[in-house]
């Protein structure tokens, strides 16, 4: 009799689901609202412009550290994939950024909506009066730069 008898099933309250599902595996850290500086000189073509005319609120953008950067020694590229280069973050917000990734962190851009995020609204407002914002800083397809920390 005792062989027949079954266990119970686990609910999914149970310990593997506690670890495994509910707990997110990285977090992001907001570090920085802003634009993408030099957008006009990566743009060359139709084929680049359609692709950076698709880009909507929530589109993920890649941050690449470049240390040999000819113009600048902190410089952080901002690309839409791999191979496609939209700019920079600009000079003058990027050394920070430049720094936690020599130290292997991990970053992550994410585009916003300033119609609908007030937040972001205001930001680029700001930035569009600010006397440090660089000439070639694009705020119009303004970004959130998020640290990436594993959990």
């Amino acid at each position: 009799m005792d062989k027949l008898m079954q266990e119970a099933p686990r609910s999914f309250r149970g310990r593997m689901y506690r670890q495994d599902t509910s707990r997110p595996k990285e977090r992001r850290i907001l570090v920085l609202k802003t634009g993408i500086a030099g957008l006009q000189f990566h743009i060359e073509n139709e084929e680049e412009q359609a692709a950076l005319n698709a880009i909507t609120p929530g589109t993920e953008l890649l941050l690449y550290r470049e240390p040999n950067n000819e113009h600048d020694e902190w410089a952080v590229a901002v690309h839409l994939s791999e191979h496609d280069k939209l700019g920079f973050i600009s000079r003058f917000k990027n050394e920070t950024i430049a720094r936690l990734m020599d130290a292997g962190k991990r970053f992550i851009g994410v585009v916003e909506d300033p119609e609908t995020d007030a937040a972001a609204k205001e930001i680029v407002e700001k930035e569009l009066r600010r006397s440090r914002r660089a000439p070639t800083e694009n705020m119009a397809l303004a970004f959130s730069v998020y640290l990436i920390e594993e959990q």
